[in-house]
């Protein structure tokens, strides 16, 4: 009787072990079937109990790039940890697990794992693995030596969903949303494009990349009102960012719409053939600024086989920047600009090359300065999209540099866009915010006029922020050019004064070749400062080699990228008044 009971209790064991793990297996394939669908929302929830009933890789690294997908960092650091600890990982783990630490400011475990990373995958370059380590340095040090600038939550403007891309059209505010509008106008449409099957069109109401409504344009006049922006669009998803001509008469915008003739593909983990739905950019006019006319398409838009969005026009209506992933370009999402021509019509698109990168650039706007302002995640910065500056005037574009904290964070920071000389919007996901994307208001500081009559100054060296040489190179680049007329003015509005401009270079290196290489940069600075008509008598140049380090990174002591970095250094001292 005992055997009899024990066959059927083993019975039973067998039965219920199979009936999971088919239960678990068909959980997984509708798991990858809203996976597919860039369904994330319902995709987490099925990874999840999927993994409650088997622990798998596959449902790990899932769950992880859905996290990731969503921003929801802290998600994705956890499950990524999951995913490169198991059996049979894909080496690509450790990656996106070192990217996980870094969004989350653990960045000393992040610059472990890129090592480890870089160590096991010959493909990585050597400039890779120094932009991925000297980014973690980087963070470290901003975060220890902020810049001047004020930086609030506009939570008069922000939901607890996704608000970004603001743009001044005379009085309004004008910024993207994906918030839920309740009641019988409820519209429909952060995300770049859609994907949806041949049997079944998206939700109208809800995105399931992000489990929100659809990104739409809303305004906020002088007072606390917000409504949303009249666009004759009505079969469209996702509208907005917008960007506006200086007279308000013309608004650029993205806009997301299935086409009538789109193409359905077989992917594998799809039911059906699958389109995807890529962002284009349109155009509508107004008269008054309420009423916009029907959007017109721009000319090089191609849903089918690329998108362009993020649309910066400017203040004459002459030049349209925007991103796009169309052929030809160096990385994921590329910088582009095309020019009106005397036909009314848009010259070939211009990859911007000396600012695009093997990564992602976005949100490109330019201010009257001649300042061009664009986020990417190809070059050194804090974790996710960080904010860069250069200058475009007369054809040439300057040396990108890093905003630096608080402006960029270690999440993603874009949509930077100057409304005056001294303020304006960015957006971001950074931590402390009310919903996903927030939208930020910045001050810059006022620019304070030293008095140099001032004896206290008199022999102090003061540092020039910002100049930049090339490796083993001491002539002037465009970005050094501007650093360096802000004291060509000063020795203008002081004409009494003399300087001694000294280089400074870190411990790295030969001495005997550090203290050539300064007074080589000096004289080249203090050549261009005389080129401008400044007197040769009143400035001499001075190369301290390695002589004057402010840290303990001398010869043999291991620093960081970030502290040899503050050795390098030109200043200027007063010697007379």
């Amino acid at each position: 009787m005992k055997k009899i009971q024990s066959s059927i209790i083993c019975g039973l064991v067998v039965l219920f072990v199979i009936q999971t793990t088919v239960k678990a297996q068909y959980v997984l394939t509708e798991a990858d079937q809203q996976y597919t669908l860039y369904n994330y929302n319902k995709a987490i929830d099925l990874y999840q109990r999927a993994y409650q009933k088997k622990a798998t890789i596959h449902a790990a690294e899932r769950l992880a790039e859905c996290y990731k997908n969503q921003h929801n960092y802290t998600q994705a650091e956890h499950w990524y940890a999951i995913a490169a600890a198991m059996p049979g990982s894909n080496a690509q783990n450790a990656l996106y697990y070192a990217q996980a630490l870094q969004s989350n400011t653990k960045y000393a475990e992040a610059k472990v794992q890129y090592s480890k990373y870089s160590a096991g995958n010959t493909a990585v370059t050597e400039q890779q693995k120094n932009i991925w380590l000297r980014s973690c340095d980087s963070a470290m040090y901003w975060i220890k030596a902020p810049t001047e600038i004020t930086i609030n939550n506009e939570k008069g403007l922000n939901s607890a969903q996704s608000d970004w891309g603001v743009a001044k059209n005379k009085n309004n505010v004008i910024f993207a949303s994906d918030r839920n509008i309740v009641g019988k106008d409820r519209q429909t449409g952060s995300r770049p494009f859609l994907k949806f099957d041949v049997a079944k069109t998206p939700n109208k109401n809800v995105y399931g990349w992000t489990g929100n409504g659809y990104l739409r344009l809303y305004s906020q006049d002088g007072s606390d009102s917000i409504t949303a922006v009249p666009i004759k669009a009505a079969a469209a998803y996702h509208i907005g960012p917008a960007s506006f001509t200086a007279d308000g008469g013309t608004m650029y915008f993205t806009l997301t719409k299935i086409l009538k003739d789109a193409v359905y593909e077989k992917v594998k983990g799809a039911k059906d053939k699958l389109a995807t739905v890529n962002v284009e950019i349109y155009s509508s006019t107004s008269a008054n600024g309420a009423e916009w006319s029907a959007p017109t398409p721009f000319q090089y838009n191609n849903a089918k086989e690329y998108s362009l969005g993020d649309p910066f026009i400017t203040a004459d209506g002459k030049r349209l920047y925007f991103a796009s992933d169309m052929p030809g370009g160096k990385g994921g999402m590329d910088l582009y600009v095309s020019e009106k021509t005397t036909g009314n019509e848009w010259s070939t698109p211009v990859n911007l090359k000396e600012i695009n990168t093997e990564g992602n650039e976005r949100s490109p706007a330019l201010d009257e300065n001649h300042n061009f302002y664009f986020s990417t995640d190809g070059r050194v910065g804090m974790g996710g999209l960080d904010i860069y500056s250069a200058t475009i005037k007369d054809g040439k574009i300057s040396e990108p540099k890093n905003l630096r904290y608080p402006t960029n964070s270690p999440q993603d920071d874009f949509a930077f866009n100057k409304i005056t000389k001294y303020t304006g919007y960015l957006s971001s996901n950074r931590v402390g915010g009310l919903g996903d994307d927030d939208i930020y208001s910045f001050t810059l500081p006022t620019p304070k006029k030293i008095s140099y009559v001032d004896p206290v100054l008199l022999n102090k060296e003061i540092v020039i922020e910002n100049i930049y040489y090339d490796f083993d190179k001491w002539n002037i680049r465009p970005d050094a050019a501007v650093e360096l007329d802000k004291l060509v003015g000063v020795l203008k509005e002081n004409p009494t004064i003399w300087i001694i401009l000294g280089s400074h270079t870190d411990s790295r290196g030969n001495d005997a070749y550090n203290q050539r290489l300064s007074q080589n940069r000096a004289e080249s600075a203090v050549e261009y400062i005389i080129n401008r008509g400044r007197d040769k008598n009143r400035i001499t140049a001075k190369g301290y080699g390695e002589t004057r380090l402010l840290n303990r990174c001398s010869n043999g002591v291991k620093c960081s990228i970030a502290e040899h970095q503050l050795n390098r250094r030109t200043e200027f001292t007063i010697v007379k008044q």
